[in-house]
């Protein structure tokens, strides 16, 4: 307990109930913090390469191609046919892009950009980062070209940067 005095009036202020919220704030936020890496689930018709690296997913828009189909954060896009887009879902404006895969995200960059205005954050940048950012899982099997494509897709709906999900090899 602390007190001031003057004169003949005395000011007391009880530090223990303070000590004990502090604590239990502490403690409140010692448990509710997380440092468990982001899980991502595989999509069961899909296979994927291996790598060795060690950083974890951020929670991003998703492209899932399968060996027959493609979505787009769980929305069926398009058929893949032997690794391939059918020839009437490219754009021809759009230098190889898959046109429906191109529409999707677009309508999704809209969208974020959209609630970055509604929140008007300090931190720009990292929002920035944030919706110019895309997961993708593909098949192995897939000839480089239809990832190709995908990328192309990405970047011209603004998505510019692609995190690849693959198998870790264990050490």
């Amino acid at each position: 307990m602390a007190s001031v005095g003057g004169s003949k009036d005395t000011l007391t202020l009880n530090l223990y109930p303070m000590m004990d919220i502090f604590s239990i704030l502490i403690t409140f936020l010692l448990m509710s913090y997380s440092t468990d890496p982001v899980n991502h689930d595989v999509n069961a018709g899909i296979e994927l390469p291996e790598s060795r690296t060690m950083i974890s997913l951020d929670e991003i828009p998703a492209i899932v191609v399968t060996k027959n189909e493609m979505f787009v954060n769980d929305k069926k896009i398009v058929d893949v046919v032997n690794g391939e887009v059918p020839k009437e879902q490219l754009g021809e404006s759009y230098q190889g892009a898959i046109r429906p895969v191109f529409d999707e995200l677009k309508r999704i960059a809209e969208a974020n950009k959209r609630i970055m205005a509604a929140t008007a954050s300090s931190d720009r940048a990292q929002q920035i980062g944030k919706t110019g950012a895309l997961t993708m899982e593909m098949d192995k099997t897939h000839p480089f070209k239809l990832m190709k494509r995908i990328m192309l897709s990405a970047q011209q709906a603004e998505f510019v940067t692609l995190k690849l999900v693959v198998t870790r090899l264990e050490n």
